[in-house]
């Protein structure tokens, strides 16, 4: 029960795109004596409090990071990454935390802007989605932490965050994310041009150097997690405490990738990897890298499959010799099952109701083998529409699409442009991260 518990706190992490620096805003903040007294309302104005908890760890515009803050989150890292809580270890990876803790303030500070407010409806949801999604029983996270000796404000504000920055991402980045038929033409045309090459299920892990003097902090980082991970401890667990990647929140899962598709010092190391061998770290342009690889298969296309449908169809039927009152009749019956069914068991059942004697079933249709008369129907309805009447040289037909099955190409295209917009929005995400912190007032003082 205690991993399970444990598990949970992965998906409490949300992207980290950028970190943070102590460069300084050309702004001064806030009185000294102001931030004292936030400093204090932030322990709670709890009088048991020592003063060194209420040092100031780093100013965020008008917001302060005490030292209490870094130091619960740490036992909380400590708790849940099983990374040994030792004095050099907490020296090391201090500093990473802090960054982290600055960019969520950053980020909640910038949902506030834009008048997003988390509810105790919401916030209760989430809880629940945690405790369903790793098998723990209902109303005993919180206290399962508090049971630990975590500050459970710290798993709070984590879950807050992500709420949030999920909606700052939902309106602000996620609707500039355009991937276009050329760009989706492109990636089809070169993985068709990569086929018997190897493609790579990878995880990662990402630290972002963000200034020349965070060079030695930040590689010293990533080499102490590196080692923790070579010693036994949790790939993904590290990925979603320390990550500074979208992935952080599924535990650095990357997923599939092809070769060349990473940046070249990446794809260098991963074609000299083996399945289940970790590397790093790894510096690109951006920052550090650790990667694992997971799997590896060779590229290999579907065979094309044309789109095909499932599809029911009602036939009424008149004699050439019948009267034009039998005939205005059958399709006065067609218009009302046209215009009543919804769905395809309602749709046959609806039809024997109203005396259509005739009604059958046809599943992985071509439309193109269906007449004329039904193949732009078959195209273009949507599923559980039914068409309207449709005239033939022996009655009248109604017919309705019941499942449409993809073509292999089709089913490329939606895999491509879902993939492209994924890492479209990682960027984009990252630079408005990256903004928030250039126009931001930092003042790191630990």
């Amino acid at each position: 029960m205690k991993a399970a518990y444990l598990l949970a706190l992965g998906v409490l992490w949300v992207d980290a795109s950028v970190g943070t620096s102590s460069v300084y805003a050309s702004e001064p903040g806030v009185a000294a004596e102001q931030l004292a007294q936030r400093a204090k309302r932030r322990a709670g104005g709890s009088k048991d409090v020592a003063p060194n908890e209420l040092r100031i760890a780093a100013v965020v515009n008008a917001e302060v990071i005490t030292v209490r803050d870094l130091r619960t989150r740490l036992f909380f890292v400590f708790k849940t990454s099983r990374i040994p809580n030792k004095p050099k270890i907490r020296k090391r990876i201090s500093k990473q935390i802090l960054r982290t803790l600055i960019e969520e303030r950053l980020k909640m500070q910038e949902a506030r802007r834009l008048g997003i407010k988390i509810s105790k409806k919401e916030l209760s949801a989430a809880i629940g989605r945690l405790e369903r999604s790793n098998n723990v029983p209902k109303g005993r996270l919180l206290p399962y932490f508090r049971g630990q000796g975590i500050d459970t404000r710290t798993v709070i504000e984590q879950i807050q965050v992500a709420i949030a920055w999920q909606r700052v991402v939902a309106r602000r980045i996620r609707p500039k994310v355009r991937v276009s038929t050329e760009e989706v033409n492109e990636y089809i045309a070169r993985v068709k041009a990569n086929q018997g090459q190897t493609r790579y299920r990878v995880s990662e892990i990402y630290l972002s150097v963000d200034s020349p003097d965070q060079e030695a902090e930040v590689r010293a980082t990533a080499q102490r997690l590196f080692e923790q991970i070579k010693k036994g401890v949790s790939f993904s667990r590290v990925a979603s405490q320390f990550s500074q990647s979208a992935t952080s929140r599924v535990g650095g899962d990357l997923g599939w990738v092809d070769q060349g598709a990473l940046p070249r010092e990446l794809d260098a190391r991963l074609q000299q990897m083996k399945p289940g061998h970790v590397a790093g770290p790894i510096r690109t342009v951006g920052g550090y890298y650790i990667l694992a690889l997971r799997e590896t298969r060779v590229i290999k296309l579907e065979t094309a499959k044309k789109t095909t449908v499932s599809l029911a169809q009602v036939a009424l039927k008149y004699s050439v010799k019948a009267k034009a009152a039998d005939r205005k009749g059958q399709q006065e019956l067609a218009k009302q099952i046209s215009e009543t069914a919804k769905g395809c068991a309602n749709f046959e059942k609806l039809s024997k109701e109203l005396g259509a004697t005739t009604a059958t079933r046809r599943n992985n249709v071509a439309p193109a083998s269906l007449s004329p008369a039904l193949r732009d129907h078959a195209q273009s309805l949507a599923v559980g529409k039914a068409s309207p009447p449709i005239q033939t040289k022996t009655g009248v037909t109604i017919i309705m699409v019941c499942a449409r099955q993809a073509s292999a190409d089709q089913k490329r295209i939606r895999s491509v442009r879902r993939s492209l917009g994924q890492r479209q929005l990682k960027i984009l995400t990252r630079r408005y991260l990256r903004d928030l912190r250039r126009s931001a007032y930092l003042d790191v003082r630990v």
